[in-house]
């Protein structure tokens, strides 16, 4: 009888310093996901920002870090030092003037406006947010440090944008 307690307690020695290391783990995991919906949801943002206001970037990028990390915000905030980058980039698209009597002129607008629908890549806006993550101690045997969350979002320019940065108001 005193065996089978002994190796109760000598099994329970060997397991509960995995078990705790699985759990901060799926802990951690859980608190990374949530940083990179939230860095998600401020890119989009941006992105309504770009499309619906004429702000510059330079105050869309303060408008995303007061988003992230204000100390007036519900819930979680995120530490402003370890954003390592918020990158705006908003594209000019050409102006669209429909003249009804230059036929040419009607075909090379809708012909650049198609153009930037199945070749996007050029004419596209968007935000890019880097966020940088310290690993806890336990999970740092892989040799890394540190992990960078990053989120992107895009808007197509030219797809109904109201901006007056942009010029794509039809004219």
């Amino acid at each position: 009888m005193k065996n089978r307690k002994g190796n109760a307690f000598v099994e329970a020695v060997f397991i509960l310093p995995l078990m705790a290391v699985m759990i901060v783990s799926v802990i951690w995991f859980a608190r990374v996901l949530l940083t990179w919906q939230q860095l998600v949801s401020a890119a989009r943002y941006g992105t309504d920002l770009i499309a619906n206001t004429s702000v510059s970037a330079e105050d869309i990028k303060k408008d995303i870090e007061n988003y992230l990390t204000h100390r007036m915000i519900d819930g979680r905030r995120l530490d402003i030092n370890s954003i390592k980058e918020i990158k705006v980039e908003i594209k000019d698209y050409p102006e669209v003037n429909i003249d009804v009597k230059n036929f040419s002129k009607i075909f090379n607008d809708i012909n650049g406006l198609l153009k930037g629908l199945l070749l996007p890549e050029s004419d596209v806006s968007g935000v890019m947010i880097t966020y940088t993550y310290n690993l806890p101690l336990i999970m740092r045997f892989t040799g890394l440090k540190e992990l960078n969350i990053s989120a992107k979002s895009s808007v197509l320019s030219g797809s109904g944008c109201k901006n007056d940065i942009h010029k794509r108001r039809l004219k």
